[in-house]
């Protein structure tokens, strides 16, 4: 099997599983949003800075580490004592750096909530370290199966915890628990979920004659640790913290984790991909070198073209009926930010954002994925310094959303040199422009006051389908590596192949 044959038969279960838990987190982003309202909503993601920042301090790259070596040692080491040894050391380094973690929230959160002028939420101590122990854990449990292709196992057990997440938010709620009800729902499924992780993984502890060579597996955890340390100050955390800082308005504070939080949602169909397509990058290039790496990275960023882009124009186009639907008036405020937001992240990711950096890991540019983390940090907090006092909650999405489009054409220019990126740039203007031809009906339906979340979205999904039909545009070698995979999509999917 090709790899790219092994990313469609993973690619199903992944984009099952991973569509499944973004519907129920989707439910519930929608059931506190309503419970909070704009305020707590502010509060709430003020608390949620602390634990993501933590976790990024508690990384070390050890998920990039299983992420890229695992998929190799298995090829050199077929017996997997190898990977057993790996995964077994990063556990039990995983488990003591939390610990070491957990007893600095509670020493130095006081100092941080006084920083912020927010000194009132440290009521929130224990449960915030319960939060960030739990999210640091299922971190590495689930990268481990990703690793492993273990999509089954991954999808099942992930939508089962968003399960146990919905059904605790909703019991909590109706006990009127207030932001505790979120927390608290979110660290007994995740917890849940890391037991099953664990109790699944069955982790030996081989000896150390079945330890592999280090080599460079050092400096790429430094340098994925490097990333993701530089990259919180092009997080919405580090916006989320500096309008607090600036002392924006809780409910702008809220709008702007409303916004920036279903922005993220909007490529669920990508969710699960990038970790996958790491692996199978770097056995790619083990096996095949810098020519089948790029053949198969264009192939990968065309085929989640389809899954994205679609997704983001819809929403950029008809924020106000999305949120004023799924949210109510009360955040109709925010449709603005919406259009913004959605705008910038689905350029950045028609770009090939969630693949430019595992494939630059894998032509060992990894200096260049850190260098350009490092400057984008900068230049968003740059911006953030000057635009959110001047703008509010605007200047703070519109900094983050130049940031994101900056590094990742940075990364490409660098990409660019070591393997064949170009082929894949016109599947992604194909379906940018399937996608804008698709939103006239609905720009038209809206322009005379008809304009309905429903209504429009159907009238998009017919008018994009239609345009595929008619047009054709994949060729027939692409049709037989689907159907060589998924036999029963053959007589489903001919109308949109060319012969």
């Amino acid at each position: 099997m090709s790899p790219f044959q092994k990313f469609l038969a993973n690619v199903g279960w992944t984009v099952l599983g991973k569509t499944g838990v973004q519907i129920i987190m989707f439910a519930v982003s929608i059931i506190l949003t309503r419970y909070l309202g704009k305020e707590n909503l502010g509060d709430y993601a003020t608390l949620l800075v602390i634990p993501v920042f933590i976790r990024l301090l508690n990384s070390f790259g050890l998920e990039t580490l299983i992420n890229k070596i695992l998929p190799e040692l298995n090829v050199k080491d077929p017996s997997g004592s190898q990977g057993h040894f790996l995964v077994s050391r990063i556990m039990a380094l995983r488990f003591l750096t939390t610990i070491g973690f957990c007893i600095l929230i509670y020493l130095f959160l006081p100092n941080y909530l006084d920083f912020i002028h927010n000194p009132q939420l440290i009521e929130f101590r224990w449960t915030l370290i319960f939060y960030f122990a739990v999210i640091t854990i299922d971190s590495i449990l689930s990268v481990l199966y990703m690793a492993q292709l273990r999509f089954k196992t991954l999808a099942k057990t992930e939508v089962s915890g968003a399960l146990a997440n919905l059904v605790l938010l909703i019991l909590f709620i109706r006990l009127d628990y207030g932001i505790y009800a979120v927390l608290y729902a979110y660290i007994i499924a995740a917890t849940l979920t890391s037991i099953v992780y664990l109790a699944l993984a069955k982790i030996r502890y081989p000896d150390s004659t079945h330890k592999p060579e280090w080599n460079n597996m050092g400096h790429l955890a430094w340098v994925a640790y490097g990333i993701g340390l530089f990259g919180f100050g092009v997080m919405t955390q580090s916006d989320v913290l500096l309008m607090n800082y600036f002392k924006i308005s809780r409910g702008d504070v809220g709008l702007y984790h409303l916004a920036a939080g279903l922005g993220a949602t909007l490529p669920f169909l990508l969710a699960g991909i990038a970790p996958m397509a790491l692996s199978l990058f770097s056995e790619t290039h083990a096996k095949e070198g810098a020519q089948g790496l790029g053949n198969l990275y264009c192939k990968i960023v065309g085929f989640a073209s389809y899954l994205t882009i679609p997704v983001y124009v819809f929403c950029a186009i008809n924020s106000v009926y999305v949120i004023e639907f799924i949210y109510g008036l009360e955040f109709s405020e925010g449709r603005t930010a919406l259009t913004t937001y959605a705008a910038f992240a689905g350029i950045q990711t028609a770009l090939g954002v969630n693949f430019s950096v595992s494939a630059l890991f894998v032509v060992n540019q990894r200096d260049i994925a850190l260098r350009s983390t490092v400057e984008g940090s900068l230049l968003n907090i740059a911006l953030n310094l000057f635009m959110i006092p001047t703008f509010g909650m605007m200047g703070a999405i519109t900094a983050t959303g130049i940031t994101m489009v900056y590094m990742v054409l940075r990364q490409l220019k660098v990409l660019s040199g070591e393997i064949e990126i170009k082929p894949g740039f016109p599947v992604v203007g194909q379906c940018f422009l399937f996608c804008i031809f698709a939103s006239v009906p609905p720009l038209l339906l809206s322009a005379f006051g008809w304009g309905h979340l429903v209504t429009n979205l159907l009238i998009y999904l017919i008018t994009f389908v239609s345009l595929l039909i008619v047009l054709k545009p994949f060729n027939n070698e692409q049709r037989q590596l689907l159907t060589n995979v998924y036999p029963e999509l053959g007589n489903r999917t001919k109308w949109f192949f060319r012969s």
